[in-house]
């Protein structure tokens, strides 16, 4: 049976179980082929859709990065976007690797890294932009006056560096210089930062910006963008986390049928969701014939108490 994900993980630890091509582990000829379809299945409908979410991302790049002005929510979107991006991208070369059955090797390595770096860039900005968004409704003031202009750079830039430094210590470890107890080490400490560490930070601020919004006595303004967060983390949590929770399992020893590969594929539905909940959320009850994309991204990024006050101050 040939795993895609399994010759991945593979190749980031010589003592990882090992799935050879056309090896029966059943002893049932029938059960092996059914698996083999379900995997083609999987793998057909991952590719087609990270060719969806690279053309919903690609947008999303575009109209953010050139075409609308951007603000310190915008800034995390943008990045979040380009990480969702790069997610998609190497999934669908990976796919294609497979279902051509390309012999690429070491490759597999490099991809793996790619995918982790990726998603765990996604992953860290998300929680970010849960934190800021919820400090600034709780420190409204103090967010205005004092916060700098470049933070969000700022901190997009530090996320990028540290997943590419963890990432890179686990392929330099994994595939340069293999060592198997620094690898299992270092895959199982990115694993639990991702699932043990960031996830249950976003799901707590989420949560406190939820009820401080719809409990409080006061009337909170809070526009569609806090609408685009609340949908964009429930979609994560639902779609990319059961990634971290599986490949954490699999490198602790806890193997499920198909749990690599069904992990990737949530997570590759979670990115191409994105740019379509922001569409959604800006275009919600407007009834203009003419609607562009460009008017929709607007809408839902710029559409906040923040830019209602900028606005009303110019």
């Amino acid at each position: 049976m040939n795993h895609r994900v399994s010759r991945l993980l593979n190749s980031f630890g010589p003592d990882l179980p090992v799935f050879a091509h056309g090896t029966n582990h059943s002893g049932a000829v029938g059960k092996s082929e059914a698996s083999y379809a379900v995997l083609k299945f999987m793998e057909s409908f991952c590719l087609i859709s990270a060719a969806c979410g690279m053309v919903g991302n690609g947008m999303v790049l575009w109209y953010l990065g050139f075409r609308i002005r951007r603000n310190h929510f915008t800034v995390y979107i943008l990045n979040l976007a380009a990480a969702d991006f790069g997610y998609l991208l190497c999934i669908a070369i990976e796919t294609v690797q497979y279902l051509m059955q390309f012999n690429v090797g070491v490759q597999f390595g490099i991809f793996l890294f790619l995918d982790l770096f990726m998603y765990g860039t996604g992953l860290y900005l998300l929680t970010a932009i849960s934190i800021e968004r919820c400090l600034s409704v709780l420190c409204p003031i103090w967010c205005r006056s004092h916060r700098p202009t470049l933070l969000s750079s700022i901190i997009s830039g530090l996320l990028w560096g540290l997943s590419f430094l963890l990432n890179a210590l686990g392929y330099v470890l994994c595939t340069l210089r293999p060592s198997d107890k620094s690898c299992k080490l270092v895959l199982i400490t990115i694993g639990a930062l991702d699932f043990l560490f960031c996830t249950p930070l976003m799901l707590l601020f989420t949560l406190t910006l939820f009820l401080r919004v719809k409990c409080s006595s006061q009337n909170i303004r809070t526009g569609r963008l806090f609408t685009v967060i609340m949908l964009t983390v429930l979609f994560f949590l639902i779609f990319a986390v059961p990634l971290s929770v599986l490949v954490l399992f699999y490198f602790l020893g806890y193997k499920f049928l198909y749990s690599p590969e069904i992990g990737f594929v949530l997570s590759c539905v979670n990115s191409t969701l994105n740019p379509v909940i922001y569409f959604l959320v800006g275009s919600y009850r407007d009834r203009r014939i003419k609607f562009t994309l460009k008017l929709a991204f607007q809408r839902a990024f710029e559409d906040s108490a923040d830019d209602k006050d900028e606005r009303e101050t110019r």
